[in-house]
């Protein structure tokens, strides 16, 4: 059931705490890439925090030098279900032309990012937020990196290097701001009427999110 799950059940049998040692992001597993070195595959500090897909290493959160978000990109991919790797020497423009030609629908890089793919990313976010069966999650207090990855790097060309605290709050709360959301990571009322979202409005608000 996961690195996540299997910490918690080893908590219980061997009444002591091991979550901490568990490297995941929302109770996803964190594969081969980390934070730390600067020098990583995934290189964003709030990559794994503040993603709505925890430690898929696909999805990472961000905000690139456009001011458009890298995991909008990713939920792209997601929706089209292919692999971003098939996209890489790909200019935007070929790959919504590839979507028009399937879909016959035509698509903008504005239309993915300040809308439509916004609104998957609020989407996710809610659900993430509403949390369950058995798992919840606190807004910001767990958009966080695993507790390892604030401990220096021990060995290595790097070693010594790890996240400034700072950085990375700074770093998140405008990640939300850019996003729509609110300074605890909430989606805000304006982001989700502006996307015709008003159904999640309902819900957060009888959850007591809003």
């Amino acid at each position: 059931e996961g690195i996540y799950r299997a910490a918690k059940k080893l908590e219980e049998i061997k009444e002591r705490e091991i979550l901490k040692y568990a490297i995941h992001g929302k109770g996803i597993a964190i594969g081969a890439h980390g934070i730390r070195s600067e020098e990583d595959f995934i290189s964003n500090i709030i990559s794994y925090a503040c993603s709505v897909q925890g430690g898929d290493h696909g999805s990472g959160a961000g905000i690139d030098r456009n001011g458009y978000s890298r995991e909008i990109g990713a939920i792209f991919s997601d929706s089209g279900v292919h692999c971003t790797f098939a996209t890489f020497m790909l200019e935007q423009s070929s790959i919504f032309d590839l979507y028009k030609a399937i879909t016959g629908w035509k698509m903008s890089k504005k239309d993915w990012y300040e809308e439509k793919g916004l609104r998957i990313l609020q989407l996710q976010r809610t659900l993430l937020l509403l949390g369950g069966p058995d798992v919840f999650w606190v807004p910001n207090t767990d958009d966080d990196n695993p507790r390892r990855f604030w401990e220096p790097l021990p060995s290595g060309p790097f070693k010594g290097k790890k996240p400034d605290r700072d950085e990375f709050n700074k770093a998140k709360q405008n990640y939300f701001r850019n996003v729509g959301w609110n300074e605890n990571g909430v989606p805000t009322e304006e982001t989700l009427n502006k996307l015709g979202l008003r159904d999640v409005i309902l819900k957060l608000e009888k959850t007591e999110r809003l």
